[in-house]
């Protein structure tokens, strides 16, 4: 199995940066402490974006199954599928 190195701050273009940060602010916390699924996207800016924008209009802000609960399940069902990365 492939393994995916996650960007550190310093690798990233200052755009790809503040875009990770505006990710972070809106989830409630820092890059650093983001989750991995997250923090691995941003080796792709443009899909980082897309799934951010998503997320916005999406299942993440509706009902109420906490958001933890949500993201183990959205993991879950990539394991079953075998979703790559």
């Amino acid at each position: 199995m492939t393994t995916l190195r996650l960007p550190s701050q310093g690798d990233l273009d200052p755009e790809d940066q503040q875009l990770l940060d505006t990710v972070a602010k809106r989830l409630g916390t820092t890059p650093d402490e983001m989750s991995m699924i997250w923090r691995a996207q941003a080796h792709w800016p443009q899909h980082l974006e897309a799934n951010y924008r998503q997320m916005l209009y999406s299942f993440r802000f509706q009902g109420r199954i906490p958001t933890l609960t949500k993201e183990a399940m959205h993991a879950a069902v990539s394991m079953h599928n075998r979703c790559g990365v």
